[in-house]
């Protein structure tokens, strides 16, 4: 009889110990490739924490002027994870270009809260970097690259928490698009989707997508319900100029939802109908 207890005490201990030292290397920085990029493969925390992403612009700022950086200059990044409740923080940004490759150089200023990681490409918090309430901000510098990049995007991912409950995670992205200054098609490029429209004939299994883009890439469309849970995602090879996809879709309710529609680190985001 004490054989089997001490085997199911080991193995409980043995659970134990594993959760924590995850919990640990969690706290100490994430694995590199978890920004939301397309070149990330639009990975991001919930690969190892789960729920859902939910972008919320504005969480990337810099000190860059309106009129775009100038090559070989530095300038001051700051990523601001904001989720009323919480009190466990992350992060994860990368400058990237179109083809995931990093621009620029990223220069830690703060070694006691953030770190590099992945040959230098992703910035990253620390163990000493997790903790506040509410909200948790972390700056860097970033070199501009020279002057044939005309554009740059930093993604980033992050992941809010309540003392280390798993269950209670919430994972957000963002993203920051710079230009070079004198770049005189800034207008022109700022947005790489537009007028784009969903809708599902009554009776059909068919979800028919509609709209323009100014960029080729894979676009990644993500249905939400009005509680915020993901009820459908596909990824599309997208061409400039007008693009109609047509995609099978079952088993979802009729409603409101909310329709994501992410290329290239731009995000068009609208309520629709579907019957």
């Amino acid at each position: 009889m004490k054989k089997p207890i001490l085997l199911i005490f080991t193995a409980l201990l043995a659970i134990i110990t594993l959760e924590s030292f995850e919990a640990g290397k969690r706290r100490d920085g994430t694995d590199p490739g978890h920004t939301g990029s397309p070149g990330d493969s639009l990975k991001t925390c919930i690969v190892c924490h789960g729920g859902v992403n939910e972008f919320q612009a504005g969480w990337i700022t810099s000190n860059i002027p309106e009129s775009g950086f100038e090559p070989g200059k530095t300038y001051t990044i700051t990523a601001t994870n904001t989720n009323i409740g919480f009190n466990i923080f992350g992060f994860q940004v990368s400058p990237q270009a179109k083809d995931g490759k990093l621009v620029g150089e990223i220069i830690v200023t703060n070694k006691t809260e953030t770190k590099l990681v992945g040959d230098n490409k992703y910035i990253t918090y620390t163990v000493f970097g997790v903790d506040g309430q509410d909200s948790k901000s972390w700056s860097f510098d970033w070199k501009a690259p020279d002057e044939t990049v005309n554009e740059v995007t930093f993604y980033g991912a992050f992941n809010s928490n309540m003392d280390g409950h798993k269950f209670s995670d919430k994972t957000t992205t963002t993203n920051l698009r710079v230009f070079r200054k004198g770049f005189t098609s800034v207008k022109e490029t700022q947005t790489n989707i537009s007028n784009w429209i969903a809708y599902k004939p009554f009776g059909s299994n068919q979800i028919n997508l509609n709209g323009h883009s100014n960029d080729n890439g894979l676009m990644e469309v993500t249905l939400y319900n009005l509680k915020g849970q993901k009820t459908w995602s596909k990824s599309f090879l997208v061409q400039t100029g007008n693009n109609n996809i047509s995609e099978e879709i079952t088993e979802l309710p009729a409603g409101i939802y909310v329709l994501n529609f992410n290329l290239n680190g731009s995000n068009l985001t609208k309520k629709v109908y579907l019957p």
